[in-house]
């Protein structure tokens, strides 16, 4: 049909048809009828007519008797189409029903096809309302100016819900898994739902290792969509038709709001998201050039009723890390210890943690969940239950008992117990020390037991088996020296004897 016109052009100019059709890249058949459809027309001067309005000469729509064969709203079925379940076979049934006398379901097909290729918005997939969110971070980045004079990057998170093109974007100051999650939980917050798909393209925040025909999740991001109830699928590499829609929401954000914005200076962070998400309201009100209404009236109209609704409480963020249990069943996290039961010392575990809770897995199974603990004066966190039978019977040991204990002994027992506890990250971790000291006060005599206190202090020796020694060697090396005839003492051995 757009060669037309070329076809009447070359036919004015004396050409051949054969001469035509070579140059208007049509065939022979194709320009006999157009020449000879003008002709029937009684067409005077068929250049001065509109490309369309020859088409229609030419290529008339088979007419159809007034009353007997109803024409389908073809733009009430398009819309139709973007409802969850709806198929064309089921428009067509409730079309027939309506007329029986309308077209069979070929002729409803092939009209509802024509309408798409008329019509540009509708060339695209068509995209059931509900079924998903396609995100992505875009590719320019916008600034601001900080507080000591630097310029800071900021990186912009964009999602679609391509059945309404409803768009939503928000700045982040880094493109890592924290904000890619809350981004996307932002995401579902601002539609007021939640689509059955979430499509990322195959970003390192999104997957951690990609293959062609199954990707590795990120683990993380796996758990956020199923507390939503959501599933995420990544786009195939390679393939540029998987993200279409989400690759035009760039664009247009990068157009509207970025580039809109490009000549503003921001001084804070707060001061720029405000700004985009303003610019963000705008874009969504903005009309449709080609259709009635705009992105924000066309999804509460068909799209904000067909997502899920939002679980009560917001996803809570949460990083996963490997570890091994300590020997004394504990495993360590950002410098904090956690018990486990101690059946799993020496097990290799994975640590779920978020900002208030920590909790630790072997295979499938949850062994242990604690509060998470900050406080860095009690760096260790253990659950009773956790303890070996004997560990249980020392649970009650405080540092207030063992400096009784101590000073039931003397002062000096008491002082040293004191360091010795204090030489710990944790008093727990000394307590077994403190107990096997103390007990050796059942054998030995309190004097004693000061004495090797005060020496063991002053040496700083605090450990079992240094108090050990040091008590061993009271008798001898803390006594009053003997004085005989036979012993030599130090002056003997002073060079002014030997001369």
């Amino acid at each position: 049909m757009g060669k037309i016109k070329d076809i009447l052009k070359y036919s004015a100019s004396g050409l051949s048809q054969r001469e035509i059709a070579a140059a208007a890249g049509v065939s022979v058949g194709t320009v006999n009828t157009v020449i000879a459809k003008i002709k029937e027309s009684g067409i005077i001067d068929p250049l001065a007519f509109k490309e369309h309005e020859l088409g229609a000469i030419v290529y008339p729509t088979p007419r159809v008797r007034s009353g007997t064969r109803p024409e389908p709203d073809m733009e009430a079925i398009a819309a139709e189409m973007q409802r969850p379940g709806v198929t064309l076979n089921l428009l067509w049934e409730e079309y027939k029903t309506a007329h029986p006398n309308g077209f069979g379901r070929s002729q409803f097909c092939a009209r509802y096809k024509q309408f798409r290729k008329q019509n540009e918005v509708y060339m695209r997939k068509v995209y059931k309302a509900g079924d998903q969110m396609m995100v992505d971070w875009a590719g320019m980045t916008m600034n601001y100016i900080d507080r000591q004079g630097a310029v800071r990057k900021v990186y912009l998170f964009v999602a679609i819900l391509p059945a309404t093109s409803i768009l939503y974007a928000e700045p982040f100051l880094d493109m890592q898994l924290q904000s890619w999650i809350e981004a996307n939980v932002n995401a579902f917050e601002y539609f007021g739902g939640v689509p059955r798909l979430v499509i990322p393209d195959n970003l390192k925040s999104a997957v951690r290792r990609v293959q062609r025909h199954e990707s590795d999740l990120n683990k993380t991001y796996v758990e956020m969509a199923r507390y939503y109830g959501t599933a995420i699928l990544p786009t195939r590499p390679a393939e540029p038709r998987d993200k279409g829609p989400v690759e035009n929401a760039v664009k247009i954000v990068e157009h509207k709001i970025i580039a809109s914005l490009r000549n503003r200076q921001f001084h804070s962070f707060p001061e720029l998201r405000n700004e985009v998400m303003t610019a963000l309201e705008r874009l969504n009100s903005m009309p449709f050039q080609k259709l009635p209404g705009s992105r924000k009236e066309l999804f509460e109209k068909t799209e904000k009723q067909a997502l899920k609704g939002l679980p009560p409480a917001r996803y809570e963020f949460a990083s996963f890390r490997q570890a091994k249990v300590n020997f004394d069943y504990h495993v360590q996290y950002e410098g904090f210890y956690y018990s486990v039961p101690y059946q799993y010392a020496h097990k290799q575990v994975e640590i779920r943690a978020t900002t208030r809770s920590i909790e630790v897995f072997y295979g499938f199974e949850r062994i242990a969940a604690h509060l998470r603990n900050y406080e860095p004066s009690k760096r260790y966190t253990t659950c009773f239950e956790h303890m070996p039978k004997k560990h249980q019977a020392m649970a009650d040991w405080t540092p207030q008992r063992f400096k009784r204990w101590a000073a039931k002994i003397g002062s000096e027992t008491e002082a040293y117990i004191a360091s010795l506890m204090e030489q710990r990250d944790q008093p727990e971790q000394s307590f077994r020390t403190c107990a096997a000291i103390l007990h050796m006060a059942d054998t030995t005599p309190s004097t004693d037991m000061e004495k090797a206190a005060a020496r063991a202090l002053q040496m700083r020796a605090f450990s079992y088996k240094s108090f050990e020694l040091i008590l061993k060697r009271i008798g001898t090396e803390f006594s009053v020296p003997v004085k005989h005839e036979n012993i030599r003492g130090a002056e003997y051995y002073q060079e002014d004897n030997h001369a």
